[in-house]
């Protein structure tokens, strides 16, 4: 396959970097399992609170200037829509009517529910696999109508085909999965890295393969459809939404002003999301015709295509220096590796090599919350090489910090003068000397007894301990010898009643006005918004009834008293 070679770059604009696509479906996933996330009433969006959380969290550097000027996020959203698609996340996005006047759904309390079970299954697959499923995903999506011909690519800058008419006529016939599949196999044969002509891969395309995207002889339902002919839902314009150009199959440029202008769009759209390929746009956009034609001038392909595309996608690698920083190379975000470090390491820097940094802190609040975990076994399960010696018994110390405490079921305290006394096989610890802690009670009594021996056994209570016998020794303080502590003297407190009274309004502005009137009152009172009440001291009775007789002028008031 020949596809001439791009020389200057001079004259091009490369895209600059872009959001990691898998790095944010697992920040938005985690975001979401971490605390209540409630969609919009009418609209069904992500608030303008979670949103700026996102921007925050995302790998989009535009997004928190996006949130804060509209309100949302085009990535954001994007990446929501990715997550709900793969099962990650869960809501309702049909909605209800309110009546049978109503035009649009609502969608009341709908709050996104994280998927634990698919977030497991996601997590547990290889990197391939999870580039496998993804690919599919994406490869499936937007047909028909909502293909590259008339959607503007995420990360894209073109514009598109106007839209009227694409549910009829050849678009709807079209297999667009089959069609990126046999470009992605098309562009993973290209030399990679190295800049080619967007013109020549077109023009390779209408000499070896002209039909790989609208079949020669279409089968079409109508018959004006069939009158139209192959490019009957493809018109260009002097304005931005005309129609008033038709392409004709005869014209001798008809293939690069259809098929050519898709080449570009799909370029832009799923290799460029994905990292498998980078593209460069004429800084000067072609004038003329909408949609514009040879804006995208160049292409690259990455070698993570080919990888993708066989399932030869690489498992992330980690080493730990005995400076105690932990390096993990990964092809693509390695999100279960990622958060088994991030309980007790630093994160110092991410990329293609994320950078890592033990942190003793994290290491012994992790111990201390699972007792099973064990750092240094499981570092030396991850490492490509093995633990500096440092490194280790720094861990092993670190470790042992946890111990705090351990707790025993079923076992009994036992207290003996006699270093003789035979119990060893009923010992769990030795705490002191004549202390040790047994299991069993009931046997080690019985052979207390065989060895000619007078024990003496204490149960105490559930909430209080039995107090030992008269002239009892014991290793343990009596409480009976403790200094009883002299009560000090007791502190005079008055305490002060104050009665609220809650009046629940039935709509915003009324309550507004209320509020409004209150506050030139100087009658303090406490505003919830949200269930729209009015909360004030009974002390204030009189200012707030005249208050209400005051926009008895405009409403017809009437209190329910509810107990």
């Amino acid at each position: 396959m020949k596809i001439d070679v791009v020389r200057k770059l001079s004259n091009l604009d490369i895209a600059a970097s872009r959001p990691d696509l898998r790095r944010d479906l697992h920040v938005f996933a985690t975001y979401v399992r971490d605390r209540d996330v409630k969609r919009g009433h009418r609209d069904n969006w992500l608030s303008k609170v979670d949103s700026r959380r996102l921007a925050k969290l995302c790998s989009d550097s535009e997004a928190g200037s996006e949130v804060e000027q509209h309100g949302t996020s085009s990535w954001i959203d994007y990446v929501d829509r990715v997550a709900l698609r793969l099962g990650l996340v869960e809501y309702d996005t049909t909605g209800q009517y309110a009546g049978y006047t109503s035009r649009e759904p609502c969608f009341p309390e709908n709050y996104i529910q994280f998927n634990a079970k698919a977030y497991r299954q996601w997590t547990s697959m290889t990197l391939a696999q999870q580039e496998e499923r993804l690919l599919e995903l994406l490869l499936k999506q937007h047909q028909g109508p909502g293909c590259e011909f008339f959607r503007t690519s995420i990360l894209g800058r073109l514009d598109r085909f106007d839209s009227f008419g694409s549910g009829t006529a050849v678009v709807p016939m079209l297999d667009f999965t089959a069609v990126r599949r046999s470009l992605l196999n098309l562009m993973a044969g290209c030399p990679t890295g190295e800049w080619l002509s967007v013109a020549s891969l077109v023009e390779y395309l209408k000499e070896n393969d002209r039909y790989f995207l609208i079949p020669q002889k279409p089968k079409f339902k109508e018959k004006w459809s069939q009158k139209k002919g192959r490019y009957g839902n493809f018109f260009e314009s002097a304005k931005r939404w005309g129609r008033e150009i038709e392409i004709s199959e005869k014209d001798a440029d008809a293939f690069e002003r259809v098929e050519g202008r898709y080449v570009e769009r799909f370029l832009e759209g799923i290799p460029l999301l994905l990292g498998y390929v980078d593209v460069a746009y004429a800084k000067r956009p072609p004038r003329g015709v909408r949609p514009s034609l040879g804006h995208l001038s160049a292409f690259r392909v990455n070698e993570r295509l080919q990888r993708a595309l066989t399932s030869e996608i690489a498992e992330p690698t980690l080493r730990v220096t005995p400076s105690f920083d932990v390096y993990v190379q990964s092809e693509l975000y390695p999100a279960r590796l990622m958060s088994v470090l991030e309980t007790f390491c630093d994160l110092v820097s991410e990329d293609t090599v994320t950078v890592f940094r033990l942190d003793r802190k994290r290491v012994t609040t992790a111990c201390a919350a699972d007792p099973k975990l064990n750092v240094t076994a499981l570092l030396e399960s991850l490492c490509v090489d093995p633990l500096p010696a440092n490194v280790r018994r720094e861990l092993a110390d670190w470790a042992a910090d946890s111990d705090k405490f351990v707790l025993y079921t079923g076992c009994s305290l036992l207290e003996t003068r006699d270093k003789t006394v035979d119990i060893d096989r009923f010992r769990v610890e030795n705490i002191a000397t004549g202390i040790d802690l047994v299991k069993f009670p009931d046997k080690v009594y019985q052979c207390l007894e065989t060895q000619q021996l007078v024990p003496l056994r204490i149960v105490h209570e559930e909430n209080s301990l039995t107090p030992l016998p008269p002239r009892t020794t014991s290793a343990f303080r009596k409480r009976s010898a403790a200094k009883k502590k002299r009560r000090a003297a007791r502190t005079k407190i008055t305490l002060m009643r104050v009665t609220n009274v809650q009046l629940l309004c039935p709509d915003r502005s009324f309550l507004e006005q209320l509020q409004r009137l209150l506050a030139n009152a100087n009658c303090p009172v406490e505003a919830d918004h949200k269930r729209l009440s009015l909360a004030y001291s009974n002390r204030y009775e009189k200012d707030v009834n005249k208050a209400i007789r005051t926009l008895k002028t405009d409403f017809e008031v009437r209190i329910d008293d509810q107990q």
